[in-house]
């Protein structure tokens, strides 16, 4: 419904969190993890009280979207202490800190650097972030705001977010309206909106643009939103950006349905429900198996709420699970405060399934997929990547894979952890120069040292058989080209199969235009004992055996990376052909969990090749074309 229709919203607080959340802050809490929250929440909210000085680092890049992360923390924080004690110097200092962003000479990074003072320099990440700290300060503070105080804060919405908002999402499409308006595929979309959304929700009846911001926040969130029926919930940036775009879209959303007492229609459409298990699916037992740019996922507390919303209990119930085994870290939004309202103090157990069974699990579009041997809480997955490389926050890490055994992962893509570890170069035209973006980072194929190209694309489909499942993917025309247009690869291909719940079998291909040598690559943070032809590796808790064989000499080594952050490098897992003589190269890999010893041997005709696994007592034989193109079980 546009929000013109609504003759008048909601009174405040109208926002996300409802009155009787609020209102239930004053009661005591049972559950462990809210206890906690409670009380990081009043140990932060006194350093608040009277330390104005914010901790964030000037030297880092984008410096200022961390100055607005820190000061959404204080205030958030600040005022669900004021709520819980009615102690009225929490909400001053609420009050002193909103006042003070009004102050500030830059909202946004790059402004700053050229410098260009002017508001409407930009409107970025940092303008949505600030935005909404703003909006939710003026709503849950509105009856507590005396006449100059409340116009003060719209004159800081009126500067900081409706004037520059509006200058750069009126201009053409093209002609200088940013890239992110209407992007289906950037977090940017919802952030810049979502803030700008919840300023237009919370001061309505002060704003007099506040129905043509709306209107614009909804033209820009629809494709974003309408998306994820195409992706079937999935998310191109993976679940660390999954969690930082959704949590500002979701909260909009929540927002304008409370606001106007009416479900948001983009809240009702194909995905959206499904996209709160999309984290889950690629966070096994709370360990992140993600791709691109940040790997890292924890529960926010926007998700209990979408997932109460929209009836997803078994969403609730997973998230329950992984707070419950590992409290996550505080990240740097107000997660301990947002619980406390969010959280629906209840933990809401899972529903096993009668019988686990083998799950592979595909997300088409993106071309993401998932092994294991049963969901939720699986003890043996394997997450992998197909698609293209032409997606924001990707890297070079097609073909590439992770495995967790039970609590643990074992076998994991290094990669860029977001925030501390961006650096200028990051976002650059030399970004694919960093080691951590390029193939030799990640658990894939390398021919002749070097592996997926840059603007690559692989195409996948499934296998499966009698005891197995699994999927193939084509990544030749994705190895690139060498000199005078001759092809890195006449063929290379990867085949995951997942026999029965019991082994991960990985079938690598490499045919090439002249000899050469081919590498299957893996890292992981654990300890690793080389034996020959296979790698124990063994977990604080839990242990994988890498079991190799080639249809060529070839042999296993072990070597350390050297980081881009300083810091400890991670072991690799060298399976190499022994000599660069050779044109065609079959490569089987088997995981295995908690150290199970495994035999593998090949057998191969002109066209087809068939491999034997012994596992214990089971024997497994599978056979397929060179190109692995089909695929059986003897």
């Amino acid at each position: 419904m546009p929000l013109n229709a609504v003759p008048s919203l909601a009174a405040h607080p109208r926002l996300y969190a409802s009155p009787a959340q609020l209102r239930r802050l004053k009661q005591p809490v049972k559950l462990r993890l809210l206890r906690d929250a409670a009380r990081n929440v009043a140990k932060a909210a006194d350093v608040y009280l009277n330390d104005t000085e914010l901790k964030f680092d000037t030297g880092l890049h984008n410096s200022l979207l961390l100055r607005a992360r820190e000061m959404q923390a204080r205030v958030i924080t600040l005022l669900v202490c004021w709520r819980q004690t009615d102690d009225v110097r929490y909400r001053d200092a609420a009050i002193r800190d909103v006042l003070a962003m009004g102050e500030w000479t830059y909202w946004g990074w790059v402004s700053s650097l050229k410098p260009d003072p002017r508001p409407e320099a930009e409107f970025d990440l940092s303008y949505g972030e600030n935005s909404t700290t703003l909006a939710i300060a003026y709503d849950w503070l509105y009856d507590d705001l005396g006449d100059e105080q409340r116009q003060r804060f719209i004159a800081i919405a009126r500067r900081w977010t409706v004037a520059p908002f509006l200058h750069h999402v009126r201009m053409p499409a093209g002609q200088g309206r940013p890239g992110w308006f209407g992007s289906p595929l950037t977090n940017w979309n919802s952030v810049c909106v979502g803030g700008a959304g919840l300023v237009a929700l919370a001061m309505r009846e002060d704003l007099p643009e506040a129905d043509e911001i709306l209107a614009r926040v909804d033209e820009s969130l629809t494709p974003y939103m309408q998306g994820l029926a195409k992706t079937n919930g999935g998310w191109v940036e993976g679940i660390g950006y999954w969690n930082y775009g959704h949590r500002y879209a979701f909260t909009y959303l929540l927002s304008h349905s409370r606001a106007t007492g009416t479900t948001h229609p983009l809240l009702q459409g194909a995905g959206v429900k499904e996209t709160l298990r999309f984290p889950l699916d690629f966070c096994p037992n709370g360990e992140p198996s993600s791709f691109g740019d940040v790997n890292l996922w924890n529960p926010l507390p926007f998700h209990f709420a979408a997932a109460e919303y929209l009836g997803a209990r078994d969403v609730t119930s997973t998230l329950d699970a992984i707070m419950t085994a590992r409290r996550p870290s505080v990240g740097p939004w107000p997660d301990d405060a947002e619980l406390l309202i969010l959280h629906p103090r209840r933990v809401a157990k899972i529903q096993k399934a009668a019988k686990s069974k083998p799950i592979l699990k595909h997300y088409p579009s993106l071309d993401w997929f998932i092994l294991a041997d049963r969901l939720p809480a699986p003890r043996l997955y394997l997450s992998a990547r197909g698609g293209t490389t032409n997606v924001p926050h990707s890297h070079r890490d097609l073909l590439s894979f992770h495995c967790v055994v039970g609590d643990e992962q074992l076998i994991t893509n290094l990669g860029i952890n977001g925030g501390v570890d961006y650096l200028d170069t990051t976002f650059s035209s030399r970004r694919n120069e960093l080691f951590e973006v390029q193939p030799l980072s990640k658990n894939t194929i390398l021919i002749n040292g070097v592996g997926i190209a840059t603007d690559a694309t692989i195409a996948s489909t499934l296998v499966s058989g009698r005891g197995f499942n699994g999927i193939r993917m084509d990544a030749t025309s994705a190895m690139g080209v060498l000199g005078g247009d001759r092809p890195a690869a006449t063929f290379c291909g990867r085949l995951f199969l997942m026999l029965g719940d019991q082994a991960m079998l990985i079938l690598d291909r490499a045919d090439l235009p002249t000899t050469g040598r081919v590498e299957s690559r893996m890292h992981s943070r654990a300890a690793c004992d080389l034996q020959e032809k296979s790698i124990l590796v063994r977990g604080k808790r839990q242990k994988l055996r890498v079991t190799y064989a080639s249809d060529v000499p070839s042999a296993a080594y072990l070597s350390v990376t050297a980081p881009t952050t300083p810091g400890p490098g991670a072991n690799v897992l060298r399976w190499c052909t022994d000599a660069r003589t050779h044109k065609s190269v079959t490569m089987a890999t088997l995981l295995t969990p908690e150290a199970t010893r495994a035999k593998l041997s090949f057998e191969r005709d002109a066209e087809r090749m068939t491999i034997a696994i012994r596992l214990g007592a089971k024997t497994w034989r599978v056979r397929s074309y060179l190109q692995l193109d089909h695929v059986e079980n003897l």
